[in-house]
């Protein structure tokens, strides 16, 4: 049989793209490197249409990398007998996800609010507030096509690591290729490639890698540091807080109003990141405001002993052994702060029986 030229071409470029997508994979592997799920759009809504079921033994879980990484899902379900639905964007304002919960009239659940206060108090419509509002847009035009797109994809990511497009896709390796910006301008240092993994859960848990290696911890905190004081910020007025505040508690008051509860929480940061936080946003104009405003209930984590001793790895966000404590030890002081029930009653009279199912 005789074949063009052209389809000779064409089969030696597909030979050619099998095999550098092979060894692609093969070398990742050989690298170490984890499966991780790409946090997108998609994932994001699937996992909203469960917030109708929400309740305070499976809360809404909204806020920024902070509750992504140091509320343990597996440690909460083990305790509650329900996981939480996980709606918490990296590096963004919660307040536009909570908005959205309030604008549902269908929503009556039970939500915790992650508080971060350099994203949490970030002005209406800055870039903080970017992926939160492509979200809260993407999930009502979420077609049948999209959904069934998204249902193929999770399946060739859940087996191949080069689809991972958070670390692997061009402009994230170009990122890394340490070329200098122009003066001037501000960009996002690249995160060490083995910080992080995303589970289909939305869970972000830190590497083993990372959290035994030490040098990986202080580059990322040489990242924050440089992001925390580096990065344009538009300054916080009184006036702009005011307005922030009444915004949050008329979300606030529209959910309880339909029955639902919100929940405040101040997760942990460590070292010079929580040196900074205690300057730039004081407590009492900002936390303790926050709960008088709304009325709603909060727990900071420099109130309790048990969830202000652990130390970030890399200052801002717990190691995946500390966020299954912190987990459990939040379980049960926000139902002594609440009177919310949320774990099993034949769970809570059994600590040791949660430790060992958290793990697993």
């Amino acid at each position: 049989m005789h074949y063009s030229p052209f389809v000779k071409a064409g089969l030696l470029a597909l030979v050619v793209l099998i095999g550098s997508l092979v060894g692609w994979e093969l070398y990742l592997r050989s690298q170490g490197f984890e499966i991780s799920y790409n946090d997108d759009e998609d994932l994001w809504a699937y996992h909203h249409q469960q917030v109708y079921e929400a309740s305070a033994a499976n809360p809404v879980l909204v806020g920024s990398s902070r509750f992504k990484f140091g509320l343990d899902l597996a440690t909460w379900e083990a305790t509650s007998g329900a996981a939480p639905t996980q709606l918490s964007l990296v590096g963004t304002s919660p307040r536009p996800l909570l908005a959205d919960l309030a604008r549902d009239k269908n929503f009556k659940g039970t939500v915790l609010v992650g508080v971060t206060e350099g994203l949490f108090f970030a002005p209406s419509g800055s870039y903080p507030e970017q992926q939160a509002n492509k979200c809260t847009a993407y999930y009502p035009k979420w077609s049948i096509a999209q959904r069934t797109s998204f249902f193929l994809n999770r399946q060739l990511e859940s087996r191949l690591l080069f689809l991972d497009v958070e670390r692997f896709n061009l402009r994230s390796l170009l990122n890394r290729a340490g070329v200098v910006n122009r003066p001037g301008v501000f960009a996002l240092p690249a995160f060490p490639m083995k910080f992080v993994t995303d589970g289909f859960n939305r869970q972000t848990t830190m590497t083993a890698e990372f959290v035994a290696d030490t040098a990986l911890q202080n580059e990322q905190r040489a990242i924050w540091m440089y992001v925390f004081t580096k990065a344009p910020q538009a300054p916080v007025s009184d006036s702009l807080l005011t307005t922030i505040f009444g915004e949050v508690k008329s979300d606030v008051a529209k959910i309880q109003k339909r029955g639902g509860q919100v929940l405040f929480v101040r997760m942990p940061s460590s070292g010079e990141v929580w040196e900074l936080e205690k300057q730039v946003f004081p407590r009492e104009k900002y936390w303790n405001r926050l709960l008088a405003e709304t009325g709603a209930p909060g727990i900071h984590f420099q109130d309790y002993p048990e969830l202000s001793t652990h130390e970030c790895p890399e200052w801002s966000h717990l190691s995946p052994a500390d966020a299954r404590t912190f987990t459990k030890d939040l379980i049960r002081i926000a139902e002594q702060k609440t009177g919310w029930h949320i774990a099993r009653p034949s769970v809570a009279a059994a600590p040791a029986q949660i430790s060992t199912l958290a793990v697993r």
